[in-house]
């Protein structure tokens, strides 16, 4: 308790001071370095692979900010960090000696050869040293979800003690959003008029992607350490993502909870929704629903789902879309244009009149693939979400991992008009990837089976065996 105290003590000063002075930039850099010195100094209790990896999350995001002096003081560290916790995990000794199973090893190959394909396509890749760049911090993502299944996360208390400082560090991050829209006046044109909220992060559809992935992840750590207190950091990432409008990530966070409370059975869905018609149904006896109905942010959300703005209600993503698919099939069907080519792709194709200038990212992280690594990246992405589809299928839904389930689903969904899911420069592929690892390594059933030593007949004697019935033996007196 007093070291969630102090984490919460150094953000609510990180709040105070980006409040106090906002427009100064090297006052934001001053309040993460606050708050990672409060880490630092909760590293003194604390496993300090772990606290690397709460400055490794903490470098992600400012990575990621609307703040050009945090994007710039991060942008190396980042990666270093991340190399930093690969080496360290493969220095320090294993925690357990144990056989990964199948699909777990399924999961780490597709992603060593998805990296590597990323890395070698600099050699045809519209933009090389973007691509060789790039490619090389994706080897690190699977580098370390590598030593992670293979040095540190056989033991499950570990791993989930290491995702309970990544929860922190994000849950963070979207209340410190929202003391940087308080101060500079963005929440309340939110609250109050038509405007998405973006917060600490460079727009409002990546503080979404993060928000969606920090309520699962909040949570499966509440539901196993079964402390409400853990509840709180959920409390301004659900805020967040519903200031900032985003249909996609609100769509994926209330599927994959309806995923977990359907794998939970049809009496748990008829409990939940009896219970949120009660709920409605005391809100509209006394007058609740037009206070929170008739305000400027919630109309303007359902405008969101209701509006077709850009002709239909994808806001222009299927024009993209077909945008992709053309400049991909006409072109380079087969190796594509590079990995992380798209932005100067996009740029040359606005100077043709029949690719629209109005194209400038693709919003699908599969079709992304498609375009910068061709049908080439079809085999390993298809083995990286069959994995996938494994865990959403048989993990079970109970305590920690109904959350992680649910985090999982919400992550392969938002990706479908998003294009993160190999964005080696933010949270989510860290986060979503090693989540999935980890969720794989300790499905039941085939990895006790796999773990278990195999009994040596020799070790045996043939005379020695189990009795052939289970029927009470009564004592024989003995024959004198």
């Amino acid at each position: 308790m007093g070291q969630l105290c102090l984490v919460v003590g150094a953000v609510l000063a990180v709040v105070v001071t980006t409040v106090a002075s906002v427009t100064v930039p090297l006052v934001a850099v001053g309040a993460v370095a606050l708050l990672l010195l409060a880490l630092f100094a909760l590293a003194q209790q604390m496993d300090g692979w772990r606290w690397l990896l709460g400055l490794t999350m903490a470098l992600l995001v400012c990575a990621s900010s609307g703040l050009p002096a945090l994007v710039e003081a991060s942008f190396y560290p980042r990666y270093a960090a991340v190399a930093a916790l690969v080496v360290w995990a493969l220095g320090a000794p294993a925690r357990t000696v144990a056989r990964v199973d199948p699909w777990t090893r399924l999961l780490v190959g597709a992603l060593w050869a998805m990296a590597g394909l990323a890395t070698v396509s600099f050699t045809w890749s519209v933009v090389p040293l973007e691509t060789l760049q790039r490619g090389v911090a994706l080897l690190l993502l699977a580098a370390l979800v590598h030593v992670l299944v293979r040095r540190r996360w056989p033991d499950r208390a570990v791993m989930l003690a290491d995702l309970r400082m990544v929860y922190l560090v994000l849950s963070g991050s979207a209340l410190i959003s929202l003391g940087v829209g308080f101060a500079d006046g963005t929440l309340v044109a939110a609250l109050s008029r038509t405007d998405r909220f973006e917060g600490l992060y460079n727009n409002p559809n990546m503080l979404s992607i993060v928000c969606a992935l920090t309520t699962p992840l909040g949570w499966a750590v509440y539901r196993q350490s079964r402390r409400r207190v853990e509840l709180l950091g959920m409390v301004p990432a659900v805020a967040c993502l519903l200031l900032s409008q985003s249909r996609t990530g609100l769509i994926a966070v209330l599927a994959g909870a309806c995923w977990v409370v359907l794998r939970n059975g049809l009496g748990r869905m008829v409990r939940l929704g009896a219970g949120l018609a009660v709920g409605l149904l005391v809100a509209y006896l006394f007058n609740l629903l037009p206070v929170l109905f008739a305000g400027p942010w919630m109309r303007q959300l359902v405008l969101r789902f209701t509006d077709p703005t850009g002709g239909d209600l994808s806001n222009g993503r299927t024009e993209m879309w077909q945008a992709t698919v053309d400049l991909w099939w006409q072109n380079r069907p087969t190796l594509g244009f590079g990995y992380a080519s798209r932005n100067h792709l996009f740029a040359l194709a606005s100077l043709d009149e029949s690719f629209g200038t109005g194209v400038s990212v693709v919003h699908n992280s599969y079709l992304q693939l498609l375009l910068e690594l061709g049908l080439a990246a079809v085999a390993p992405l298809a083995l990286l979400l069959l994995a996938v589809g494994r865990v959403a299928l048989r993990s079970p839904v109970r305590r920690a991992d109904s959350g992680l389930v649910w985090l999982v689903v919400t992550g392969l969904l938002i990706q479908i008009t998003e294009s993160a899911i190999f964005g080696t420069g933010q949270t989510y592929p860290y986060v979503f990837w090693c989540v999935v690892a980890g969720v794989l390594l300790h499905l039941p059933g085939e990895r006790a089976d796999a773990d278990a030593p195999e009994a040596d007949p020799a070790a045996v004697p043939p005379w020695v065996g189990a009795p052939a019935d289970d029927l009470v033996r009564r004592p024989v007196p003995a024959l004198r």
